[in-house]
């Protein structure tokens, strides 16, 4: 559990160095998101925020991140300019999460649209993004939060069906290994011409695309029908729809 070395200033500022970005880590805060958007609004380029512990980290859907101390990598990028549109930048962090697993030897994760990592079909990981324009370049807040040492009993009875952790999973990550691999593979999905590549790459690890599912949407009837691809800007299509926004749920 290294990442608490990073409440030293010599380690922290040598990882700064390393990564090409102000590192700012909390033992406990409210929400990583909401830090890296203050600084968004102060006119930071490039910071991470990471913490031990959120005690209002969110989900999708405005759901509550729930995350013993200590358990969790909980970290917010800050991208400016914003490097893509917000929903194609949340499926291409995704294989960047997958990629950063990878090479920490967790071979098996697969994606669910349009923000989730899974491991043995329950969600390991996921990401919230935030972009905002001030009339220049813009810039884009990307929430992260992987579970990594939790056990069974550390998650609600509600969620121990839906949710699991790389410990359980049977890996044993150091997080702030994955910190590290996870800022490096987002700068990667960021570069030039990578995203059309990440699209691809997401679609081979996606575990929806050809199945039939169900798409719960805000004020409109729920969808069904085959998830056939996704869209070169994120957007899921169902039958012949584009979905932009909405709950998934595979039927068969």
């Amino acid at each position: 559990m290294r990442l608490a070395l990073l409440a030293i200033p010599a380690v922290r500022s040598a990882l700064s160095l390393e990564l090409g970005r102000q590192i700012e880590y909390h033992a406990t805060i409210g929400s990583t998101q909401d830090r890296a958007r203050e600084l968004a609004a102060a006119g930071s380029s490039s910071a991470l925020v990471v913490a031990d512990e959120q005690t209002a980290g969110r989900g999708t859907k405005g759901r509550v991140w729930e995350a013993p101390a200590g358990t969790s990598l909980l970290a917010s990028w800050l991208f400016r300019p914003a490097p893509a549109d917000a929903a194609l930048f949340v499926l291409v962090a995704a294989v960047a999460m997958a990629r950063a697993l990878e090479r920490l030897g967790v071979r098996d994760a697969r994606l669910k649209w349009p923000n989730d990592v899974v491991l043995d079909r329950r969600k390991v990981a996921g990401a919230l993004a935030h972009a905002t324009t001030d009339g220049q370049v813009g810039s884009l807040v990307l929430g992260i939060g992987v579970n990594v040492h939790q056990r069974a009993e550390d998650f609600s009875a509600e969620l121990r069906a839906t949710a699991t952790s790389l410990a359980i999973a049977g890996h044993q990550v150091d997080r702030l290994s994955l910190l590290v691999a996870l800022t490096r593979e987002l700068d990667r999905v960021t570069a030039a011409g990578e995203p059309p590549a990440a699209l691809d790459e997401w679609r081979r690890r996606a575990t929806l695309l050809g199945r039939t599912v169900e798409v719960v949407r805000d004020g409109r009837p729920p969808l069904r029908g085959i998830a056939r691809d996704v869209a070169p800007d994120g957007a899921l299509v169902v039958g012949t729809e584009r979905v932009l926004a909405g709950e998934v749920r595979i039927l068969a």
